[in-house]
């Protein structure tokens, strides 16, 4: 497993695990907007353990930097992601209350 330094500093310290969540789950469905793939699995697996599962184009390095998307900015009709914020700040709230997170990728 590759491990990825995220330098998560403090930001966005009044988000709540339900604000980290809903940004993990609002890009994955922009994905399947954008990228024309089927709808994200969200479930709960037999050891308590829950997943959430796109069908995109998976991640790359450039997106755990604050910047604004400009294929979501161009879409603003169809996407439901934050601007400026998200997915490093959603890992950055997981990582500050001590939840774990794996992310496999192409």
């Amino acid at each position: 497993m590759k491990k990825f330094d995220l330098n998560i500093e403090k930001v966005l310290e009044h988000w709540s695990i339900a604000h980290a969540l809903r940004e993990i789950i609002a890009n994955a469905l922009d994905e399947s907007i954008l990228s024309n793939t089927k709808q994200p699995l969200i479930h709960k697996d037999n050891n308590g353990l829950w997943h959430i599962k796109d069908y995109g184009r998976g991640l790359k390095y450039e997106h755990l930097t604050q910047n604004e998307n400009t294929e979501k900015t161009e879409n603003l009709n169809k996407v439901i992601g934050k601007f400026g914020v998200g997915l490093k700040d959603a890992l950055a709230t997981f990582d500050r209350r001590q939840i774990e997170v794996t992310i496999h990728s192409r």
